[in-house]
């Protein structure tokens, strides 16, 4: 049974800084991106998928339906105080680290949705909050560039060595290619809104916190060129160093 949270939609995030105190970590697993609509919409891809004789995409289809869950870290802990909740991708905190954190009231306690520790630099966010939003699109026209390149490229290749590229002048070429980078478009588009309510997150967070030029934040890229080689393998994707 897949457990869905909720996307985050924060109001009011405020800063607070102290000691962290009764630290708990629970590795769990949830959905965070895909809700039960997007399993259902999975579900009827895979069905049309089927029907056009693409066994192995309607496989894959299905698969990516029944295991939409990710792993991260439930953290609880006291903070000068005040009593903090909230998921972050990975937590690499422990009591007596001095911490900032980006938080939301919510009835006895404070829903974190970031937490740094200002000694090392060292971030750690709610799962998939690691880009602002220049960052995002930017990063999204990138992978839709790629995407098409590996799709046109090898064709336009095979074309221009086999038959010559005259044969892209056909009518039927031409809107077979604009239908399909017109499909790309819609796709990476969809894919893209997906992620804005955190990526509204993660700009609410880097305005909290303070962080410079918090508009152009990319945590990902940042952390990877202040990478060491005492650092483990899951920092600078789950979490990192501004």
């Amino acid at each position: 049974m897949t457990s869905f949270v909720d996307k985050p939609r924060v109001n009011s995030v405020v800063r607070l800084t102290g000691t962290i105190t009764n630290y708990r970590c629970t590795r769990a697993y949830a959905s965070f991106v895909f809700g039960e609509s997007n399993q259902h919409q999975f579900g009827a891809i895979a069905v049309v998928a089927a029907f056009a004789g693409m066994g192995g995409q309607a496989a894959s289809i299905v698969g990516a339906a029944s295991d939409m869950e990710e792993p991260a870290d439930y953290v609880e802990f006291d903070l000068d105080g005040n009593h903090v909740k909230g998921w972050v991708w990975r937590s690499p905190f422990k009591d007596g680290d001095t911490v900032v954190i980006a938080a939301e009231r919510s009835g006895e306690h404070y829903e974190a949705y970031g937490v740094a520790r200002p000694s090392d630099r060292t971030i750690a966010l709610y799962p998939h909050c690691s880009r602002a939003k220049k960052r995002h699109i930017r990063n999204a026209i990138k992978w839709w560039l790629a995407f098409n390149a590996f799709i046109f490229g090898p064709p336009m290749i095979w074309i221009w060595h086999s038959v010559g590229l005259n044969v892209l002048r056909e009518p039927r070429i031409i809107w077979f290619n604009v239908a399909l980078a017109g499909s790309s478009i819609l796709m990476f588009t969809s894919l893209a809104r997906q992620y804005m309510p955190f990526v509204r997150v993660a700009q609410k967070v880097f305005d909290v916190l303070g962080l410079p030029d918090a508009k152009n934040i990319d945590l990902v890229k940042s952390s990877n060129r202040q990478r060491t080689s005492q650092d483990p393998a899951e920092f600078g994707t789950f979490y990192f160093r501004y």
